[in-house]
């Protein structure tokens, strides 16, 4: 079986990641390497306070059979302190009796702006006034503040007229 990767990099952007590290010293001499990632999120220093990550995290390329040494890890949580294991494995890992030699780097995430508002209702009008509703974001990242509701009128062309169309969009 391979040896664990080395010299592992993180960039931490926000609420995503990228991570890259070095081949094993030692491939178990054969030429099909590949790299599993593991994230678990972590709720102190201790390894274990950590649970799995959720599915929403996104691994670009995949966490599993990297042929790379490369991954970008985005959709994490802010403020969130995150444990990754990079294991390296060939065609003869699952065979052996002892787990993938693996190397694991701590990264806490940044401060991210909130996700959008998903859906906007309207309760009620009159031809002076309209009062609005709308759930709070799916990933407020933080407490919401206050939210901003902007409001525009947007030209419409069709055969018969140019119309001005209200239309609303509510940022967090």
């Amino acid at each position: 079986v391979p040896s664990a990767p080395r010299n592992v990099v993180s960039v931490v952007n926000q609420t995503s990641v990228i991570l890259e590290w070095h081949s094993p010293r030692d491939t178990g001499h054969r030429e099909d390497l590949s790299y599993n990632v593991v994230c678990r999120r972590c709720h102190s220093n201790e390894r274990r306070a950590c649970q799995p990550c959720d599915d929403s995290v996104v691994f670009a390329p995949g966490k599993e059979m990297l042929k790379g040494t490369m991954v970008e890890i985005s959709k994490l949580r802010a403020h969130t302190s995150y444990t990754f294991d990079i294991q390296a494995v060939n065609g003869v890992s699952n065979k052996s009796p002892y787990p993938a030699q693996q190397l694991s780097i701590n990264i806490t995430t940044n401060q991210a702006a909130p996700s959008e508002v998903p859906i906007m209702h309207q309760v009620s009008s009159t031809s002076r006034s309209f009062s609005l509703s709308w759930p709070p974001p799916e990933q407020p990242n933080g407490i919401i503040l206050d939210y901003e509701i902007r409001y525009y009128d947007k030209v419409k062309w069709d055969d018969k007229c140019l119309c001005a169309v209200a239309r609303f969009g509510v940022m967090v």
